[in-house]
């Protein structure tokens, strides 16, 4: 009986020690700075950050839990990091991260820091900054404007610096040389001078592979700047600039032999016309025998005749266009679908490689089809360039 009055004294007894005891505090992120410099709220790739927490053994109830710990950034696992380092301060800890990219947590770092918006957070990025153990929640953080530095001033002012150098380069020769232009075909042997450089028509081939070449080297830059990573071409990229190369060196040699086959065309009128004009003179030598005029009339229309179509065959040698427009979507026919369509295909896929390295920071790897319409519309172009007439 005295046992059974026991019981239920002792069960009362372990309620109100149970209710005495505090519940554990949760785990909190109090600060976060760059390792040996409690002032400095921001970091960058490369730098160790140092994350002060309150309560840290809250949340390390396991053995050897504080290796399962890992930096959320944005509540987002940053994959693989692992700390370095750690120290108590009484009821908090200062836990160290060593800010790397590697290739399991590149993706995650991608979409943190792409789409960068202008104005300041374009430089440095404001993420919140917690803990928590892989594959479960962050724990709760004070950090939710941590500066995350994106992008260094000094770096980004000169690599655009050497941009705009290099299209400085390019927008300036492409005026006044054969760089961007169809080349202008030699008339010396012809005895006439040839159409200067700078007044040949753009080339649609060489436009082509200045474009792909210049968005590749753009976005390069853009890339390495932010990730620090400088393996960055796909092979999807390489097959672009490959195209574009292929258009451009098909174009010129088509160009080329066109104009080396209409040289030697107008040579061979003008042999013809020396001969002709020799036969007139022999003919005139015979005045006034019968039946003379009327042969020396016939070689003098003969003559005309050859003077037009050399004339002709010269000023398409020797034609120049008005605007790059006009030059990069006509031939003799007015505006070319096959032209128009190259053009297009080529502003849409450059327009999507530019977003996807913006938002993603990476080149997009485009798929074997999107390439192949690509080598379509280039084909597409050199085949029906070859029948065009000479311009």
């Amino acid at each position: 009986m005295k046992k059974l009055i026991l019981i239920p004294i002792l069960a009362l007894f372990n309620l109100n020690l149970i209710a005495a005891t505090p519940a554990p505090k949760p785990t909190t992120v109090v600060d976060a700075y760059v390792d040996g410099n409690a002032k400095e709220k921001s970091a960058a790739i490369g730098d160790i950050l140092v994350v002060n927490v309150a309560h840290l053994n809250a949340l390390l109830t396991a053995p050897n839990s504080i290796k399962q710990v890992r930096l959320f950034v944005n509540c987002i696992e940053i994959e693989g990091s692992v700390p370095v380092g750690w120290c108590n301060h009484g009821d908090s800890t200062d836990v160290k991260f060593l800010i790397q990219r590697t290739d399991v947590n590149n993706k995650t770092w991608n979409m943190l820091l792409g789409y960068p918006l202008f104005g300041k957070e374009f430089y440095h990025e404001p993420l919140s900054i917690s803990i928590g153990l892989t594959g479960q929640s962050a724990q709760a953080t004070n950090i939710n404007a941590f500066q995350f530095v994106r992008i260094d001033k000094v770096w980004f002012w000169g690599c655009m610096a050497v941009l705009i150098i290099y299209f400085w380069v390019l927008f300036r020769y492409a005026k006044t040389t054969p760089m961007l232009r169809d080349a202008p075909v030699d008339l010396t042997p012809l005895g006439i001078p040839g159409l200067d450089a700078g007044n040949a028509p753009f080339s649609l081939g060489k436009v082509q592979m200045a474009f792909w070449f210049s968005i590749v080297l753009s976005s390069y830059v853009f890339i390495w700047l932010i990730t620090d990573n400088y393996e960055l071409i796909t092979t999807g990229t390489l097959v672009l600039i490959g195209i574009g190369a292929a258009t451009g060196l098909g174009a010129v040699s088509i160009n080329n032999s066109k104009s080396n086959g209409t040289v030697k065309q107008v040579q061979d009128l003008q042999a013809q016309q020396a001969d002709l004009r020799q036969a007139t003179d022999l003919l005139k030598a015979s005045l006034p025998a019968a039946g003379i005029e009327g042969k020396i009339g016939y070689n003098n229309f003969l003559d005309s005749q050859l003077t037009t179509n050399i004339n002709k065959l010269i000023d398409g040698l020797k034609l120049g266009k008005d605007t790059f427009f006009s030059d990069i979507l006509t031939d003799e026919n007015g505006v070319s679908f096959h032209r128009l369509q190259m053009v297009v295909f080529t502003m849409v896929l450059g327009f999507v490689f530019i977003y996807t390295v913006w938002a993603t920071l990476t080149m997009p790897d485009f798929s074997t089809t999107l390439l192949t319409m690509q080598g379509i519309t280039a084909g597409t172009y050199l085949g029906f360039k070859i029948p065009e007439k000479q311009s």
